[in-house]
């Protein structure tokens, strides 16, 4: 695809790996470089792996953002009224069973659950989770909490590497969920055929936007089906070469400011 001189109507942004540098921090480039673009009439959409309450402290650096897509497509939220246009979550009984069919085909594997507000997390998973998570105190079994709805199951094991995880986990569970990995030490478990496409097809649709009038930035397999779905996609220097095959462009890395220098070019 040959570079797109049209000004995208709406531009959907990762945060970690991306929009942030390595050591968590937005700088004030990037949030200079994301307003001239919501002056040039972009919506700006932030699209992460993270929970809500923990994608908001990035929309709060930046200052100006029109929606988020969190939890890797189960949430969407309008801002700056903090609406829920969608709000997704596993189907009721899912998560027991699939907790128990996991622990008993692969032993010593550990669980965490995202809810809307936070994560509870077993013994062992706490320190794996990324800074500004709101997590309560460990538990010892997530099938202990008292019921109610959960968005994701996160899960872990010691004794494998995050490639062979996710084959022993797609083997298992048969296609019950969608799997992702957001770049962390672990995998998430989410509401089957949704991730962060799905999402935002839904609120181009509700926008009146076409899919070949937006841009996407991302960095990890997460991100992939976002890439593919956008009229113009960046995978970041820093990305994995999986993550860079799905992606029309390459972006300089998420420490040298990548998505501000992009967009410089474009709204400059």
């Amino acid at each position: 695809m040959s570079s797109n001189s049209k000004l995208p109507q709406l531009i959907a942004i990762d945060v970690d790996g991306t929009l942030a540098r390595s050591d968590g921090s937005i700088s004030q480039r990037t949030c200079e470089s994301i307003e001239k673009a919501r002056k040039a009439d972009s919506k700006i959409v932030i699209a992460t792996g993270r929970p809500w309450l923990v994608a908001f402290d990035s929309v709060e650096k930046l200052g100006g953002v029109d929606f988020v897509v969190c939890s890797n497509g189960a949430m969407t939220v309008e801002l700056p009224s903090e609406r829920i246009l969608e709000d997704i979550y596993l189907p009721q009984d899912l998560p027991t069973s699939l907790v128990e069919h996991l622990r008993k085909e692969i032993p010593g594997i550990c669980f965490a659950y995202e809810f809307t507000r936070g994560v509870k997390a077993e013994k062992g998973f706490a320190e794996r989770l990324p800074p500004g998570v709101p997590l309560g105190p460990p538990i010892d079994n997530v099938l202990e909490l008292d019921p109610r709805p959960v968005r994701k199951i996160l899960t872990w094991h010691e004794k494998f590497d995050l490639p062979d995880f996710m084959i022993h986990i797609k083997n298992t569970v048969n296609a019950k969920v969608d799997i992702a990995s957001s770049g962390l030490t672990f995998l998430e478990l989410g509401p089957p055929k949704v991730n962060k496409a799905t999402a935002l097809t839904k609120l181009t649709m509700r926008l009146n936007i076409r899919a070949e009038d937006t841009w996407a930035f991302g960095d990890e397999q997460n991100d992939i089906e976002m890439l593919k779905w956008a009229g113009c996609s960046y995978a970041m220097e820093n990305a994995e070469s999986s993550v860079k095959e799905a992606a029309d462009f390459i972006a300089p890395s998420n420490d040298e400011d990548g998505v501000a220098a992009t967009l410089e070019n474009l709204f400059n």
